[in-house]
């Protein structure tokens, strides 16, 4: 077929070393230099449906001597493409031909395809070239531009908190100044190489601990591999911080110190170039590689994640079970950049708080307008208002004058302080008119004073008088009842001294001390067993008697011990005489059994009677001398233990004694009259403690006779000082004759104090007769008259107090003496009420004269500030339209799509390689995204698995990176495939080998699985010294002892 002839010769550039190896079957190699990475066999037949029912034959004839001839790695690189042409295609049993084929893993990796996509999965030079896009929409600088025709653009700075922005844009502060907008600036000179070299080396002397101090070299492919926390991800955010001068992930990162080594790809010598974060250098690096002016110097890693460094959390959560809605979003983050995504969707809700701030803006200003229009309609009132101030002001002024008023004021208006002095002098005339109806006039008062004056001091000395006879009389009363008392005490002293008590009292404490004494003396002896004396040391003196008892005791002890060894010592020979005996009882038993005759001694020979030879054996372990003699040493003991226990006690006895003696201070020389006298001791105390009691029950009868010590003491302490100092013994008689002197002494006593209580009377009739010719009706007074001294002082006190406001009034107004006080009080009230009236124009007019002086600047004010809001409501409205033409016109859905459109082809490339089973087709139109590969029915991300999801994700990537035509040729590459099946993660592998082969491009790819890991080995192992891989492993964290203080 012309179709199959074509794509055969189509080989020769895509395929070196092309042989024939079957019918219609061809065997080529993809190669890099001299050596092969890659072995592919293409399939002419058209017979797809005949090859799945033959599939295991076909491939031992095809394949198996070739791959079991291939070295190790190469194996895993070895493809067979069987071409599906028109014969294959109208079989009904074709896709399910096509499914069993490609499900197949032995010898080689197997696609069914067609002629057409023979190039595109072979990998050609051409289909890696860099793609010139022309001037790529960029939705940032759109919106930017939108927004500073407005003077918006802080909208775009997201940190910003969304409530200050908005009363920016209300004051018009959101745009930036003209000298301030951003400026394109040369590429720094230093930065010229990085976007056309290779990253040879990185020094890291202080990026995160886990690389600090560590240098990595780095190939045209290098792989990165570590468990989780080994530091895959960071070292690839140092190559990120190593061009971008900051990382996505991490916006601060402390201080940073990196040096890297290039090599031009066109060739020269290595550059070295340090890390930088100088914001004019970055910013010129993002318009030099991706054509950005970026108003935020951390805005190129937004780039570097689109173009450069695979960002594996969109690309995951784009793979991830989502709702359509959010597969949508996660789509746009992916081709336009998260910093893209975050800031549309800050400007969908500034745009709402734009709407209420607005609102509220409008409701102010309606308020400001509405107090406005009541201001400069209380302002006209007030101009048209006239006044009654200076009429009312001249008629009190007149009033004050007609009544002698002492303190007129100058002052055009009425003064406070004048209305509290009127307010004072009608208090004053109003406290002296309270001083009864007799207070007609001041002279009334005058003459009211003088009276209460003269009868005070006529008064007075009879008072002097009083006080006198009154101390008399009570110190008398105290004598008297002093007097009394002393006669109660003699009186109960007597009474004790007659009943006997202090004589019982006195034999009852010499007999407590006496029992007291003995009771010490004896200490526990005083009652119980005293030990016997044996005659023989009744009459030694003690230490000798004591000598004798020890050494008596000592010989019993002796002789006891002995009496037990002796015992003992039978009782050792009667055990080893009984052993010899049962021995030889056992001897003459085994003899008499080995005998003939069983009466005859094995040892004399002799013949006993029958039986009597055994009764002799048997005696011979029952002896009865042993028994006897054992009951003669048992006694023995009993009697040597007795005798000891005796001596024992005897000098116990005698030692007892004598140590008493000693310690009681006895007289007696022998244990015999130590124990007399101690006996003797013995019935002194109980004597004593006999005597004792029989005083203790006469004193319980006189206390039951009503007597006691404590009332006996009392009364004592009461009586002792009426008797001399040195008086030893206090007798009856005495007592008597001093309790007839005190009972005279109080009867003189009582006859004083009849005679001073009658002078006292007399003065007092005095005294009140003069006070009661001072209550005279008409005077009101709050004091009783009681007719005593103290009333009538308090009377003149009450009428001072009240009668010295005449002075005080007078200092305020002429006042006559004559003149009624009523006619007074009512000439200063018509005065008081005429000033309250002109006060209060007065006030009125000066309220409204500065209500009419502020009124013009409050209204000026409110003005002001309605044109503010006003202002601010029009710059809310105009923002607000601007919003809304970029949420519809440059929405983040426009961005996308715009996106799309411009790396579409390039996204069909590559996701044709890397998608498998290929299912589907990239379309890219505005309506379909991508389609079925057999019935082209459309479907979108929603409907599609993750894993197609995952794989098309990796194409935006990929594809976006073949347009970064200016951009450094490194791609960083973390984990993209740890969540998509085998089948895509190899024709992912198989595209990046490609791609490292063809377009010059320099990768770096980490990841944790050491199966990925040991896979990417083996797809690029080819590469030589090209091919580079890092190892990273947890250093173990080593703990600083602490030292020793």
């Amino acid at each position: 077929m012309p179709e199959m002839h074509a794509a055969r010769e189509a080989l020769t550039h895509l395929l070196v070393e092309l042989h024939d190896v079957d019918d219609s079957v061809v065997r080529g190699e993809k190669k890099l230099g001299e050596q092969t990475y890659a072995v592919a066999y293409v399939d002419f037949a058209d017979e797809v449906v005949e090859r799945s029912l033959h599939l295991r034959n076909f491939q031992e004839r095809i394949l198996a001597d070739d791959f079991f001839d291939s070295p190790g790695d190469l194996r895993w690189n070895k493809y067979l493409y069987i071409i599906a042409g028109p014969n294959s295609r109208k079989n009904p049993q074709f896709s399910a031909a096509k499914a069993i084929i490609e499900a197949d893993k032995d010898y080689a990796r197997k696609r069914v395809i067609s002629e057409a996509d023979l190039e595109s999965l072979l990998g050609g030079a051409k289909l890696f070239e860099t793609a010139e896009c022309g001037d790529a929409y960029d939705v940032l600088s759109d919106w930017r531009q939108r927004l500073a025709a407005g003077q918006l653009e802080l909208l775009l700075d997201c940190v910003t908190p969304r409530t200050g922005v908005v009363e920016k844009i209300a004051q018009r502060r959101a745009g930036v100044a003209p000298d301030e907008r951003q400026r394109g600036k040369e590429l720094h000179a230093a930065d010229v190489p990085l976007s056309a070299s290779k990253l040879l080396s990185l020094e890291v002397a202080q990026f995160r601990p886990v690389h600090d101090g560590k240098s990595y070299s780095f190939g045209d492919v290098t792989l990165i591999v570590g468990a989780n926390g080994t530091g895959k991800t960071s070292l690839l955010e140092a190559i990120e911080h190593f061009y971008c001068g900051n990382t996505r992930r991490s916006k601060s990162v402390g201080l940073v110190r990196l040096k890297g080594k290039l090599l031009p790809t066109s060739g020269g010598s290595t550059i070295e170039l340090r890390s930088t974060s100088d914001g004019p250098r970055i910013k010129s690096r993002c318009l030099a590689w991706y054509n950005r002016k970026e108003h935020s110097v951390d805005a190129i890693v937004d780039s570097f994640s689109l173009y450069n460094f695979l960002d594996t959390d969109a690309a995951y959560r784009l793979s991830a079970n989502l709702k359509p809605a959010d597969v949508t979003a996660e789509l746009s983050r992916l081709l336009v950049g998260s910093s893209a995504a975050t800031t549309f969707d800050y400007l969908e809700k500034i745009r709402a708080d734009v709407d209420k701030a607005w609102d509220k803006t409008q409701r102010r200003a309606s308020e400001l307008q509405a107090e406005l229009a009541v201001f400069e309609k209380r302002l006209k009132e007030l101009q048209s208002k006239p006044s009654t101030a200076k009429t009312l002001t001249d008629a009190y002024r007149s009033a004050l004058a007609a009544i002698a008023w002492k303190r007129r004021s100058e002052a055009d208006a009425p003064m406070s302080k004048e209305g509290q002095e009127l307010l004072a002098a009608l208090s004053l005339v109003q406290a002296l008119t309270s001083l009864g109806p007799a207070a007609r006039s001041l002279k009334d008062i005058e003459h009211r004073f003088t009276q209460l004056e003269a009868a005070v001091g006529r008064a007075k000395p009879l008072d002097a008088q009083l006080a006198g006879l009154t101390n008399q009389e009570k110190g008398l009363v105290t004598k008297i009842e002093q007097l009394d008392a002393n006669i109660s005490h003699l009186d109960r002293w007597i009474a004790y001294e007659t009943a006997g008590f202090h004589d019982v009292r006195k034999r009852y404490q010499s007999a407590r001390r006496v029992s007291e004494q003995l009771a010490t003396r004896l200490g526990g002896m005083i009652a119980g067993d005293l030990p016997q004396i044996p005659p023989q040391y009744a009459s030694l003196p003690l230490q000798d008697a004591l000598r004798a008892a020890v050494e008596a005791s000592t010989a019993a002890e002796l002789r006891f011990t002995r009496a037990k060894q002796a015992l003992d010592l039978h009782g050792r020979a009667a055990s080893a005489r009984a052993t010899t005996a049962a021995k030889l009882k056992d001897a003459a038993k085994e003899a008499l059994k080995s005998s003939e005759n069983p009466d005859m001694c094995p040892v004399c020979r002799t013949v006993h009677a029958s039986g009597a030879l055994m009764h002799l054996i048997e005696e011979l372990t029952s002896g009865s001398e042993t028994s006897l003699e054992v009951q003669s040493l048992a006694e023995s003991l009993r009697l040597a233990e007795q005798e000891a226990n005796e001596a024992r006690r005897s000098a116990a006895g005698v030692e007892f004694y004598q140590k008493n003696a000693a310690l009681l201070e006895l007289k007696g020389s022998t244990p015999k009259e130590a124990l007399e006298e101690l006996v003797g001791l013995r019935e002194r105390a109980s004597q004593a403690q006999l005597e004792l009691q029989r005083i203790t029950r006469e004193g319980q009868d006189l206390r039951n006779a009503g007597f006691s010590s404590n009332e006996a003491d009392l009364v004592w302490s009461r009586i002792v000082g009426l008797f001399e100092p040195d008086l030893h013994s206090l007798t009856v008689d005495v007592a008597s004759a001093e309790r007839l002197r005190q009972s005279d002494a109080l009867e003189e006593a009582r006859k004083t104090l009849d005679e001073c209580r009658r002078n006292i009377d007399t003065l007092t009739q005095a005294i009140s007769s003069v006070s009661r010719a001072m209550d005279v009706d008409g005077w009101v007074t709050q004091i009783p008259h009681i007719g005593s001294f103290a009333s009538l002082v308090a009377l003149q006190d009450e009428f001072t107090a009240v009668a010295k406001n005449s002075e005080d009034l007078r200092a305020y107004l002429e006042v006559g003496n004559e003149v009624p006080l009523a006619e007074v009080q009512a000439r200063i009230a018509a005065v008081a009420s005429a000033f309250k009236q002109a006060d209060e124009a007065s006030r009125s007019d000066s309220e409204i004269s500065t209500e009419q002086r502020n009124l013009p600047s409050k209204i000026e004010s409110y003005k002001r500030d309605l044109g503010k809001a006003r202002s601010e409501e029009t710059a809310l409205h105009e923002a607000g339209k601007i919003l809304d033409d970029l949420l519809e016109n440059a929405s983040l859905e426009n961005a996308t799509r715009e996106a799309l459109d411009a790396i579409g082809a390039q996204i069909n490339e590559v996701f044709s390689r890397i998608h498998s089973p290929q299912e589907y087709e990239y379309v890219g139109s505005p309506d379909v995204l991508l389609q079925t590969a057999d019935s082209h029915e459309a479907r979108s991300l929603a409907q599609v698995s993750t894993g197609q999801r995952a794989a098309f994700a990796l194409s935006i990537f990929l594809a976006r990176n073949r347009t970064a035509t200016s951009a450094p040729p490194v791609l960083l590459i973390d984990d993209p495939i740890a969540h998509i099946d085998d089948l895509n993660s190899l024709s992912f592998l198989d595209y990046l080998r490609d791609l490292a082969v063809n377009s010059g491009r320099q990768i770096f790819f980490a990841t944790a699985d050491t199966r990925v890991a040991s896979l990417f080995s083996k797809k690029f192992s080819f590469m030589g010294e090209s091919f580079k891989t890092i190892n990273l492993v947890r250093e173990p964290k080593l703990e600083v002892a602490s030292p020793q203080g």
